[in-house]
């Protein structure tokens, strides 16, 4: 079955944070009515990514990140799948649909496969709640860090480099109990760190910059309520 909403993007970078905004927007499109519009899509978006109808498995999805137009929507979402099984067209046109009668205005939907959680922030805070569940916190965090590779570029060497954007650091925080734990206090906060956060080593006058994402992804387990906040650093050439 053909797909008539789902395209694929030019250029997106992964680990650009969602969430509600309007790019290109005419005046209309920021009123009220648009961002409940978009509030609601972002619930039947999760909603479509964490039922069996997507996908047959759970998948991970970012936060959505709209772009209004005076013609049509679209929505940019990553997405991440540990096996090899693929998102299904006919439910990908029933939630276009939905969309598009939500907007009132025809939607694209730009899926984007991510081979690694760790390219975005919010699909990484929930892949770490996810494990959570059989590994302890320093298993997890060695787990991530070690499937990390980062380049090693003098600061000469920024303009010259083909890879459009790389990670240079990345920080893990878990606020609460984990079932993976012996008897912790309530208020027990675990933090892991790697690489670095400073931005230092870019020139001033280069074309590439230094973006920090973060999310923060809450959830329940037997010993009560958790938080797992992920900061990722990367440097974009935008050459």
């Amino acid at each position: 079955m053909n797909n008539k909403y789902l395209s694929v993007p030019s250029t997106f970078l992964p680990g650009v944070s969602g969430g509600l905004s309007t790019h290109s927007a005419p005046l209309a499109s920021f009123d009220k009515a648009n961002v409940n519009a978009q509030r609601v899509a972002t619930k039947l978006i999760a909603n479509f990514f964490s039922k069996p109808l997507a996908t047959d498995v759970h998948a991970l999805a970012s936060k959505p990140v709209f772009s209004v137009s005076g013609d049509k929507v679209v929505i940019n979402v990553f997405y991440y799948l540990a096996d090899k099984k693929a998102l299904n067209n006919s439910s990908i046109n029933s939630l276009g649909q939905v969309l598009s009668k939500l907007f009132k205005q025809p939607v694209e939907l730009r899926f984007v496969r991510l081979h690694y959680p760790y390219l975005d922030s919010y699909i990484l805070a929930q892949y770490i709640a996810i494990n959570t569940a059989k590994y302890n916190f320093t298993r997890i965090q060695r787990a991530i860090f070690g499937a990390l590779q980062f380049p090693v570029l003098k600061a000469s060497e920024l303009e010259d480099t083909t890879l459009p954007s790389y990670i240079t650091g990345m920080k893990i925080r878990i606020s609460g109990r984990l079932t993976t734990q012996r008897s912790v206090p309530r208020q027990t906060v675990q933090t892991a760190q790697v690489g670095s956060f400073s931005s230092s080593h870019i020139p001033s006058n280069s074309k590439a910059s230094g973006i920090i994402s973060s999310a923060a992804f809450s959830t329940k387990n037997q010993k009560g309520a958790f938080t797992v906040k992920v900061w990722i650093s990367q440097v974009a050439n935008t050459s």
